[in-house]
């Protein structure tokens, strides 16, 4: 921790000092901020009145506050202007902000598999549908606070509360995150055989989850976030699940409660947190399972990730990321086990498969060029939350490469792990407002199977 705190610092203060005429802030004024308080915007400046600040720094030291306050994901569109008093030093600036509309209600129809080409190959059958409602607060009180709440029936029922707030301080440097969930299923994947998930389906209730949790979070500049979780599982399985895999929560049993400790550090340099294009990004996860005697299971996981983006001309970008994932001990219950397939750590082109392993490591690389940057006003909307409409639309081509080692390759007839995998394609990507991407991709991969890749996300 105290080494993480040091590479922040040193990554915040150690700046080159400019010779350069220098301009005192007079005044900063905010508008558009009808529901965020006004300190939650003046957070993200490394700025204030009586400030000094280098002529030949001001437009860079600008266009980087506004990203920061863009990134806060509170806004449809930030703008700051500046201007100088031509009788003296002073600079005068003022923040724009257009408002997102944060409370959202409605319903949600998910894909209770991985991925849509995996509810694709499975049929597109409906039964494989979790239907729900969604009820989220972006703003709670106007203070960037979140809360959450999901309700869901279908493939899976589950019932869930979340609730965030990122400041409890006078500094700005510390905050809360609460949670409890409690989701059942009757169709549960047990284990995997050649790389595929195996499931049972049951009239009756095959497993039950419950978990709560609560984070101390720390922010101590503007780029770099720690957080602290501890949590609560208790899982259960059903008898017919326990029997098809004896090491779901291994040694055959049904049950399996821990108390779970993480610490998650995320230093974030990047332009757009919802779709990039410069900056780096810099995440370590370290998750221990298991803290009492008592406790069903001990294992320990740690991963790496790290991403690069450059600017290569004046609409072309690249962008380069790797991961690594050691978790201990090799013998793990299949419930916690989690090699390449799930979520974004995956190799585009095998999204079918799911190579189960202790260890894996993947690495990226995607050429951009932007072929749209517009933004579309309705007129006959009348909130300016909707009326205007950013769309943005990247052709794209990407390599990926990966690999899982398993120690029990052998016995789940895994035919791709423990060797090296990697695809290429190309796809077009499509960014619009309230941070939507949708992807479409085409991909091939090391055996020669090729197909299409649909996704569509949203960064909250």
């Amino acid at each position: 921790m105290f080494l993480v705190t040091l590479f922040c610092n040193l990554l915040h203060f150690l700046q080159p000092v400019k010779s350069d005429s220098t301009l005192v802030i007079r005044h900063i004024s905010l508008q558009g901020n009808q529901r965020t308080k006004a300190y939650i915007i003046r957070r993200e400046l490394d700025f204030h009145e009586g400030d000094t600040i280098h002529l030949n720094d001001l437009a860079k030291r600008v266009e980087l506050n506004r990203r920061k306050i863009f990134n806060t994901s509170l806004f449809n569109f930030v703008e700051i202007k500046y201007k100088k008093d031509s009788l003296s030093q002073d600079l005068d600036m003022s923040i724009k902000v257009q408002e997102q509309w944060y409370i959202l209600g409605y319903p949600n129809i998910q894909i209770a598999d991985r991925n849509y080409n995996e509810w694709w190959s499975r049929g597109g059958r409906l039964d494989r549908l979790i239907f729900g409602a969604n009820v989220t607060h972006a703003n709670f009180r106007g203070r960037a606070e979140k809360l959450i709440l999901n309700a869901e029936v279908g493939f899976t029922q589950k019932l869930e509360l979340f609730y965030r707030i990122p400041y409890i301080d006078k500094a700005q440097k510390t905050g809360l995150g609460l949670g409890i969930s409690y989701s059942t299923n009757k169709n549960v994947a047990f284990g995997t055989l050649h790389d595929t998930l195996s499931y049972i389906k049951s009239e009756n209730s095959l497993r039950q989850r419950i978990y709560a949790f609560a984070q101390l979070k720390k922010r101590y500049h503007f780029y770099d976030n720690h957080t602290l979780e501890l949590r609560y599982n208790q899982n259960w399985v059903a008898d017919t699940i326990r029997k098809a895999n004896p090491n779901y929560f291994l040694e055959g049993a049904n049950t399996q409660r821990y108390l779970q400790l993480s610490y998650y550090f995320n230093y974030d340099f990047r332009d757009n947190v919802v779709f990039p294009l410069r900056g780096y990004r810099l995440e370590l996860y370290l998750n221990k399972l298991g803290l009492l005697p008592s406790d069903n299971i001990n294992q320990l996981d740690f991963t790496l990730t790290a991403n690069k983006y450059w600017a290569l001309a004046n609409n072309l970008f690249l962008n380069v990321g790797a991961e690594g994932k050691i978790s201990f001990p090799n013998r793990q219950p299949f419930f916690n086990t989690r090699g390449l397939g799930y979520g974004t750590d995956l190799v585009r082109g095998y999204e079918l498969y799911v190579i189960d392993g202790q260890k894996y490591a993947w690495a990226r690389m995607n050429l951009r060029t932007k072929l749209l940057d517009k933004t579309l006003t309705i007129r006959w909307i009348k909130s300016s939350q909707f009326n205007r409409i950013p769309i943005q639309v990247y052709p794209n081509y990407f390599v990926d490469w990966g690999y899982v080692q398993n120690e029990y390759a052998n016995k789940n007839l895994s035919s791709l792990a423990n060797r090296p995998l990697y695809s290429t394609g190309l796809g077009v990507d499509a960014v619009t407002y309230y941070n939507l991407v949708v992807k479409l991709h085409w991909a091939i991969n090391k055996e020669g199977k090729s197909g299409i890749i649909f996704n569509i996300t949203r960064e909250f």
